[in-house]
C-alpha cells in the first residue's frame, strides 16, 4: 500500500474477541448524547439553507436530482473559507465541478457557472451538456504553499494564482462508460501530504476481482510509484483503501468495506495498514466480528486517538443503519465501540476542530409512507469531548440532499455542507471546540 512486515500480533488478540467487546472501555455514557436530536444551534453552528449551489440541472418545473455519492464530496480549506470539490449532473453524466466559498464561508457557489452549451442542432443521443470546470479530481489535497492538488485518473496542481498544471498519470485502467458494468475500472478514494511525501489510495477492478492499492509521489505529483501493501492471510482483500488517517508521519489506512458490507453476513472481517514512517513502510491487520454491512468512511486522529467511522445495519436493514466508530491508540489495537448512545445514522465524513476533538457528520433515512417517493434523510453530528467516551449530539435537519463533507477552517471554525445548505460555528475560544 515490501516485505509484509508480518500480520500484526495484535490481530490474535482482536480475533479471541477480547478487545471487540462492546461495553467496558468502549461504552459511551448515556447522559452525553441522545436518540433524539438536539438542534446543531445548540452546539454552535449556524444553518445557512439554500447556500450551496446546487449541482444539477433545474427548471422551472424541475427541481433537480443529485444521486447518493455524487454532487459536493470534500471541503478543502481554502483562504479564509474552502474550496468544495464535487460533480454536476449535466443532465447527461455527472462532469467535474468546484465550489468557491463567499467572504464569511455562509455561501458556496458553484465556479466556473455552469452554463448551457448550444446543442440545439446536434441529435439528443449526442449530447453531452455542460463539461464541468474547476480543478479536476476526486481528491483534492492542500500542499502547504498555496496549491492544491487534484488527483483523479491523474494528478492536477492548481497554483495559488489559480493556474492548473497536469502532472502524472496514474497507470491505471479507469472505465469511462459506466454503462460497461463488467469492464475494468480504479477508483481514487483518498489523497493526503505526509510532509514530502504524497500518498493516493483507492481500488482498482481487474477481471471483476477488486483490490486496494497505495501509490506515492515524493515530488508532488510529478511523478508515481506503486507501494506494496503487505497482504492479509497470503493475499489482497476485495475491497479498496477507503481513506487514510495522518499523525505526523504515522499513517493509517483502512479497507473500505468489510466481507459483509454487503451481504450481511451476521460476521465480518475488515482490514487495515498502518506506516510508522510517513507511508515508506507498512504493516498489515485485519479486524474480525464485524457487524453486518460493515463500512469505513473516514479515518482521523483526534484526542491523542485513531478513529475509524462509519456505518453499520443492524439486522441487515437498511432503515436501521448505525453508527460504527473504531479507536486505537496505537493503529495496532482497535475496539468497536458501542455506539447504542449515539443514535441511528451513518458517519459519512468527519474532521478535527480547532481544540483536537474528532466532529462527526452523518444522516439516516426516514421510513417511506410510499415506496416510490424519494429518500428523505436526517443529518446528524456528534462532538467529542476529548475521549473516546463523552459525544454531544445535535441534529442538521431533514432532506433529500443531508450533509455530505466537513472541514475544519484556517481560524477554527468547523464548516459542514451538503448539496443545497451548509452549517457554519461560531469562532471558537482559544483552547476550546466549538460548541464546546
Amino acid at each position: 500500500m515490501r516485505t509484509r512486515g508480518g500480520r500484526l500480533a495484535a490481530v490474535a488478540s482482536l480475533v479471541t474477541g477480547a478487545v471487540l467487546v462492546l461495553g467496558g472501555c468502549g461504552k459511551i455514557r448515556a447522559g452525553d448524547t441522545g436518540t433524539q436530536d438536539t438542534s446543531a444551534t445548540k452546539l454552535g453552528f449556524k444553518k445557512y439553507a439554500g447556500a450551496v449551489g446546487y449541482p444539477s440541472v433545474t427548471g422551472p418545473h424541475n427541481k433537480g436530482y443529485v444521486a447518493p455519492g455524487e454532487g459536493l464530496r470534500q471541503l478543502v480549506p481554502l483562504g479564509d473559507c474552502a474550496l468544495g470539490e464535487g460533480t454536476f449532473a449535466n443532465g447527461y453524466h455527472y462532469v467535474n465541478v468546484n465550489w468557491t466559498g463567499s467572504h464569511g464561508c455562509s455561501k458556496l457557489s458553484i465556479t466556473p457557472k455552469p452554463g448551457a452549451d448550444d446543442e440545439a442542432d446536434v441529435p439528443y443521443s449526442m449530447r453531452s451538456g455542460w463539461l464541468g470546470g474547476g480543478l479536476p479530481g476526486d481528491v483534492v489535497v492542500p500542499w502547504g504553499d498555496g496549491s492544491l492538488i487534484g488527483v483523479g485518473a491523474t494528478v492536477t496542481r492548481r497554483t495559488p494564482d489559480g493556474e492548473q498544471v497536469r502532472l502524472a498519470t496514474l497507470p491505471l485502467t479507469f472505465n469511462t462508460h459506466p454503462e460497461q458494468e463488467t469492464a475494468d475500472d480504479a477508483t481514487v478514494n483518498t489523497a493526503v501530504k505526509v510532509g514530502p511525501l504524497l500518498l493516493i489510495g483507492g481500488g482498482q477492478t481487474v477481471d471483476q476481482v477488486e483490490s486496494p492499492y497505495v501509490f506515492a509521489s515524493d515530488n508532488a505529483g510529478r511523478t508515481l510509484r506503486r507501494v506494496s501493501l503487505p497482504p492479509i492471510d497470503g493475499g489482497q482483500p476485495s475491497t479498496p483503501v477507503g481513506d487514510f488517517g495522518v499523525n505526523g508521519r504515522k499513517v493509517v489506512a483502512f479497507g473500505a468495506a468489510a466481507t459483509n458490507a454487503y451481504d450481511f453476513h451476521s460476521s465480518g472481517t475488515i482490514p487495515f495498514w498502518r506506516s510508522a514512517d510517513g507511508g515508506a513502510h507498512w504493516t498489515s491487520g485485519d479486524i474480525t466480528g464485524m457487524p453486518p454491512g460493515t463500512q469505513v468512511h473516514r479515518v482521523l486522529y483526534a484526542s491523542g486517538h485513531w478513529f475509524a467511522v462509519g456505518g453499520y445495519a443492524k439486522a441487515g436493514a437498511f432503515y436501521d443503519s448505525l453508527p460504527l466508530v473504531l479507536t486505537s491508540q496505537d493503529g495496532t489495537h482497535w475496539t468497536r465501540m458501542d455506539t447504542s448512545a449515539m443514535g441511528s445514522g451513518v458517519i459519512t465524513t468527519a474532521t478535527v476542530d480547532l481544540a483536537g476533538h474528532p466532529i462527526l457528520v452523518g444522516s439516516a433515512p426516514q421510513p417511506k409512507s410510499k415506496p416510490n417517493t424519494r429518500t428523505v434523510l436526517c443529518g446528524s453530528l456528534w462532538v467529542g469531548n476529548g475521549t473516546t467516551r463523552g459525544w454531544k449530539r445535535g441534529g442538521l435537519g431533514c432532506s433529500e440532499d443531508p450533509p455530505t463533507a466537513a472541514v475544519t477552517l484556517g481560524d477554527g471554525r468547523v464548516l459542514i455542507a451538503g448539496n443545497r445548505d451548509l452549517w457554519l460555528s461560531r469562532s471558537p475560544r482559544p483552547g476550546r471546540a466549538p460548541g464546546s
